[in-house]
């Protein structure tokens, strides 16, 4: 089966019982402490703002929608973070468009700084700084229609019963994709947003543009945070169950079986997997354990282990998978599923650690443009398309 026929299978179980059908147990993104929804079109050059915070204030848009962001709080003056709620991408775009008409230095200037930001921490999966209510229920549910359908807000607002339609009404879809347990390492990515709104407010205090084009050191920050988000992000959804059920049929999660009897003592164990579309190679860190995609993990999340060699027998996939000593025990047919280990946040925030400290050094290769010392990695799908979307 291929993840198209999966998905289609959803959908016509959705459409059978007129009602969403979950992609995932967990919520897709958090719930922030101060989400503000917000509106903006452009007519003629001329941008127009409706807004509102969750306390229901400033629902009523018009032509000076600067004033009507800072009286919610947007403003690299605050604190901490509002967060954009918005249900067309259309929104940030021209809300970044009104933002670079205002002057550097002028009293309007902390609330388009906060834009700025906004636009900076779209690129990041995952994170609280931007919530695409839109993507998050595609994210979340499949509803019984046509794919093409879903990016329509109300569409959603059928789907989900929200009759409100004003942009108060985004506020409550929020709610609803951010309901329930949230998936891991959510918070981690949340943690990031915070920091960089605390070095946007610093740079604003110190009177940086934001305007400006980034310099290579920071734009080099920027690559690894973004690759390091979407890496995390991905690790979070397969540690949903419903997620894994579907990754099956992209070749992220495999299924096989145990080839043979392995002796306790044997570290390196046979797997043999029905599909030949794996996206698993040799010297892949994996995340393995007995039992079905939609299964439980056991206690301690799985076991870890490396791909040593891959081959194909009898038309089968056969893994050669490396593990630890103290493996569970391991009989000829027992089923087991691997997926890509996950990465650990401790070593990413180690790593950005480094790059910022290189970032601000002097006589690093970083700030000076010596070429490193190459390390090859794979850089996240949609690192590269929001690259090749940047003018």
């Amino acid at each position: 089966m291929s993840v198209e026929w999966f998905e289609l299978g959803q959908r016509l179980r959705a459409s059978t019982g007129e009602r969403c059908e979950p992609r995932l147990l967990h919520a897709p993104m958090l719930l922030g402490p101060r989400p503000v929804a917000v509106r903006a079109e452009q007519h003629h050059g001329v941008v127009t703002v409706a807004a509102a915070s969750s306390d229901g204030r400033g629902e009523a848009g018009g032509l000076d929608g600067l004033e009507l962001l800072a009286g919610l709080g947007v403003s690299l003056d605050e604190s901490e973070p509002a967060t954009l709620v918005s249900d067309d991408p259309a929104t940030l775009r021209n809300l970044l468009a009104l933002a670079r008409t205002v002057a550097p230095g002028s009293g309007a200037d902390a609330v388009a700084g906060h834009i700025g930001w906004w636009a900076e921490r779209a690129d990041f999966p995952g994170g609280s700084a931007v919530a695409d209510v839109v993507e998050g229920c595609r994210a979340r549910w499949v509803t019984g229609r046509a794919p093409s359908a879903e990016p329509e807000p109300g569409l959603w607002r059928d789907w989900l019963g929200v009759r409100d339609a004003s942009v108060a009404g985004v506020l409550a879809l929020h709610g609803l994709v951010t309901e329930g347990e949230p998936l891991p390492w959510l918070d981690a990515l949340a943690d990031d947003d915070r920091y960089t709104f605390g070095q946007a407010r610093k740079s604003h205090s110190d009177g940086w543009d934001w305007r400006r084009p980034d310099t290579t050191s920071r734009a080099a920050v920027g690559l690894r945070t973004r690759c390091d988000a979407a890496d995390l992000y991905a690790g979070a959804l397969l540690s949903d169950p419903l997620w894994r059920a579907r990754g099956v049929h992209t070749g992220e999660v495999v299924v096989g079986e145990v080839c043979g009897d392995p002796p306790a003592g044997q570290r390196v164990v046979a797997v043999a997997c029905g599909r030949l579309d794996a996206r698993v190679r040799a010297g892949a860190d994996v995340l393995w354990w007995l039992g079905a995609p939609t299964d439980a993990l056991p206690a301690g999340g799985g076991t870890t282990g490396t791909v040593r060699a891959t081959a194909v027998s009898g038309g089968r996939l056969v893994l050669s998978l490396s593990t630890p000593y103290n493996r569970p025990a391991l009989g000829a047919g027992q089923e087991v599923t691997l997926m890509p280990a996950a990465p650990s946040v401790q070593r990413q925030r180690r790593g950005q650690q480094a790059y910022r400290s290189l970032q601000y050094s002097r006589r690093s290769w970083l700030t000076q443009g010596r070429t490193p010392t190459p390390t090859r990695r794979t850089v996240p799908l949609d690192v590269l398309l929001a690259g090749a979307e940047n003018d």
